[in-house]
């Protein structure tokens, strides 16, 4: 779907702001990561939350991906039907 000058929309808003939301935590994990030592219990920590969230958005695009799929192919569908 785009805008009418031409910008993408996202197909859901939820999955497309809980991905930006997510991003910020794997950058802050990033950004976290290199003020503390690499062996530590807290950079062990660090490296979970960070691997959670970047699987999750990972989940969340993909799923956004596969409905945007299906919302093209059922607009293209009704445009068999009206032609």
């Amino acid at each position: 779907m785009e805008k009418s000058d031409g910008r993408p929309v996202p197909v859901c808003m939820l999955a497309h702001e809980m991905i930006n939301r997510l991003s910020v935590i794997v950058g802050n994990c990033d950004l976290m990561g290199t003020k503390i030592s690499a062996d530590s219990e807290c950079a062990k920590r660090l490296s979970a939350i960070r691997e959670s969230a970047r699987v999750m958005a990972a989940e969340l695009n993909r799923h956004q991906c596969e409905l945007q799929g299906l919302m093209r192919t059922t607009v293209m569908e009704k445009g068999k039907f009206l032609t």
